[in-house]
This record gives C-alpha cells, sequence and structure tokens, in this order.
C-alpha cells in the first residue's frame, strides 16, 4: 500500500495536511508549549524541517536542541522523545514510501539511521523548502526539492549550533549594542552579522521576524486583543508587516490562525 493511501505513520501533535503525492506526504504538524511526547517510533520514514517554537529530542543518536533552521531525518522505527519548549513546535514533516524514497535516492547515501543538521547550509536550505512548502504553490516541485537536500545533506557530517553564542548576538541585535558586542570582540559588526547566518542558518532579522511570529501566535491563542494591538506586543511595526510574516512563515494570515488556532500554546 502506497503512503498516499495508508494513515500517517505514528507522527505526534495535530496535523494540517498540506500535499499528498504517490510515495509521500506533507503535513505542517504543531506541539503545544510544555508538552512531553514519549518515546515512540514511526512506520515510515520521515524528514522535518523546523519552522517555529523548539524542542530537545532524545534518540539513537543522542540528544539535540533544535529551535531554529534545522532538518531532521528518521529512518522507520527509529526509537526517540521529545521535550517541547514554552513556545510550542511547528515543522513541516514530510514523510515517505520506503521504496520511494530508496528510488529518489538511489543505492547511496543509506539512511538506516537518524540524522540532524541544525544551521548552517542545510539549516539555511532547510529553512527556505519549508517556506515552500507551507505556500503550497508547487508541491511537485517541494517534493523533488525535498529528495535533493536529503540525498546532499546525507552525504555530510550532522551539525549542531552553539546556542549560547548565537543567543548572546541576538541579544546585542535586540538591545542595540551590536557594535558594542563586536569592539568588545575585537571584530567588526557586519563580520558578526555574517557568523551568526552562517551558524544559525538564517539572519538575523529572519530570526526576529521568527521569533515575532511566535510571539503573536500565542498571542493569538491566548487573548482577545485585536490583531493590531497584538501586531505591536509582538513587535511588529503594524498589522501589515504581521500578516505578511505570517503569510511567509505559515501560509496563513492572523485572522484565519484566529479563526482556526494553531496549536502552538497548551490551552489551544
Amino acid at each position: 500500500m502506497s503512503l498516499a493511501t495508508s494513515r500517517p505513520g505514528g507522527v505526534k501533535g495535530a496535523i494540517r495536511p498540506i500535499a499528498e503525492r504517490e510515495g509521500a506526504r506533507a503535513s505542517l504538524t504543531v506541539i503545544g508549549g510544555g508538552r512531553q511526547v514519549e518515546e515512540h517510533v514511526h512506520d515510515h520514514p520521515y524528514l522535518s524541517l523546523h519552522v517555529l517554537g523548539g524542542y530537545r529530542e532524545h534518540g539513537e543518536a543522542g540528544e539535540r536542541e533544535i529551535d531554529g533552521p534545522a532538518a531532521v531525518f528518521h529512518p522507520a522505527g527509529a526509537s526517540h522523545e521529545d521535550a517541547v519548549g514554552g513556545s510550542g513546535l511547528a515543522t513541516v514533516v514530510i514523510e515517505f514510501e520506503p521504496a520511494w524514497l530508496r528510488k529518489a535516492l538511489g543505492p547511496w547515501p543509506r539512511l538506516d539511521q537518524s540524522r540532524y543538521w541544525i544551521g548552517g547550509a542545510v539549516g539555511e536550505r532547510a529553512e527556505r523548502l519549508a517556506r515552500a512548502w507551507v505556500s503550497a504553490r508547487n508541491a511537485d516541485a517541494c517534493l523533488r526539492a525535498t529528495a535533493d537536500l536529503i540525498g546532499w545533506a546525507a552525504r555530510l557530517r550532522d551539525s549542531s549550533v552553539d546556542a549560547d553564542r548565537l543567543q548572546v548576538i541576538e541579544n546585542a541585535m535586540d538591545d542595540g549594542g551590536l557594535e558594542r558586542l563586536a569592539e568588545a570582540r575585537q571584530v567588526r559588526g557586519s563580520w558578526l552579522v555574517r557568523d551568526y547566518r552562517r551558524r544559525r542558518g538564517e539572519g538575523l532579522q529572519q530570526t526576529q521576524r521568527r521569533r515575532r511570529v511566535e510571539r503573536a501566535v500565542r498571542l493569538i491563542e491566548t487573548s482577545p486583543l485585536p490583531l493590531a494591538q497584538i501586531a505591536l506586543d509582538a513587535g511588529f511595526c503594524d498589522q501589515s508587516h504581521m500578516n505578511r510574516a505570517f503569510r511567509l512563515l505559515l501560509g496563513a494570515t492572523p485572522a484565519q490562525l484566529r479563526a482556526n488556532p494553531l496549536g502552538l500554546t497548551r490551552a489551544a
């Protein structure tokens, strides 16, 4: 039986279908903030592309923490458990029928264990691919790009980020102290910005936009405030800027998510 006609293979959380093709299914999967997902396995191999929020995962490959651009691959039957952060978690999950994936990737590389590519060049490419999926404009092109990403990344080493180092740069950007931080480290501010993008897989402004969307989603799900006020409270210039950010990252408007909550907060 093909994946397109079978039930999802054990993906946890609320699932919003994006597209189905013979051999693969893509969905936006959301888990509420603070949730503990007990140890589990999946019936099908799948790739997860980070969108919003963060989580800590413990599995056969050890423990990983993800709160930004990343691609995570799990083969069928790989065991892992997850602790979702307070901001919740939204990921694009692409499940594969094993025979389709083997044909798409060819005899090499072998993917018989979980792989984590966090930040860096793979994270940057994964972030673009996640946005392409949520836009749902061309599922066939997205599926080809997904197979290309797996085949390319599988030949690279797993990667991670120094979260503390990146957080210092984020805080400096928020406080307007980026040049002071650069001076203290005896580098140029532009070098810090480039170093951040290289490590995180997205630029500082992209990270800020993502954090604002996370804050706005939480406010939408937990407060009756008007959307214009939520935009300001979340750090956007105005509601139109918030609308554009939501469409880019989630493929929906704030008004649509107020009517049909995403579920990032525990209350939702």
